[in-house]
């Protein structure tokens, strides 16, 4: 499975090198695994490694998605939510040449539905500001302009997940809504009238979908569905 990168919007973008789930900073590293499922108050790793020959220092950013299924995505940073139901730790890691560490995603609460995050590792350095007198030096953090973003998926306990969804006719198009506790999936879709869309799909519970047509068929969550719109 290849690893998502995302872009951060950094003020300075040193740029990394990516290539084959390894990005070169300071030294090499490597996110494993690119995507983790925690179902109620389940923790859940995700281990980082440096590959390389010189020390990696890491900073650790968890986002809850508003908009799972969408592009681009919305976030909202962990540090802005009232009463967090996930959280990681460290915050920051530091990795030597050949050593790996795990960072921990501890669930506070089970939600009552799927939420997505993403898991921000983002490569930094140091750098020296100089003053007139040697006293005068300092230290500042310089954060490079690419991170992993490590998808995380937050479910309930298995005992109240469940499938379901609805479709309405609106002055859009063709909506399909997912009304069960988590994601359904759509395969095989084919749309009347005909337009540029991905023939498989997947709708979050509170994120429709909106198809410009009339007529929608395939198959949900494994089984076939035929619906229109006048």
């Amino acid at each position: 499975m290849k690893l998502m990168i995302k872009p951060l919007g950094m003020t300075l973008a040193l740029g990394l090198l990516i290539l084959g789930g390894k990005a070169q900073a300071d030294g090499q590293l490597m996110v494993m695994p690119a995507r983790s499922t925690i179902e109620g108050q389940q923790t859940r790793t995700v281990q980082v490694s440096n590959l390389g020959d010189t020390p990696l220092y890491l900073k650790i950013d968890l986002a809850r998605i508003e908009n799972p299924g969408e592009t681009p995505e919305r976030k909202t940073n962990l540090g802005d939510i009232t009463a967090p139901e996930m959280m990681a730790n460290p915050a920051k890691l530091t990795l030597g040449p050949g050593q790996k560490r795990d960072i921990n995603l501890v669930a506070l609460k089970a939600p009552a539905k799927e939420t997505l995050y993403r898991l921000y590792i983002v490569p930094i350095s140091s750098i020296k500001i100089v003053g007139e007198e040697r006293h005068d030096k300092i230290s500042a953090p310089l954060t490079f302009g690419v991170a992993y973003g490590v998808l995380v998926h937050h479910l309930p306990v298995s005992g109240t997940q469940f499938h379901s969804w609805t479709h309405q006719c609106t002055a859009d198009g063709l909506q399909l809504t997912a009304t069960g506790t988590v994601h359904s999936r759509f395969s095989q879709l084919q749309a009347t009238p005909a337009g540029s869309m991905s023939a498989e799909q997947k709708v979050f519970p509170g994120v429709p979908l909106i198809f410009q047509a009339k007529t929608l068929k395939g198959n949900a969550d494994g089984q076939p569905f035929d619906v229109r719109c006048p």
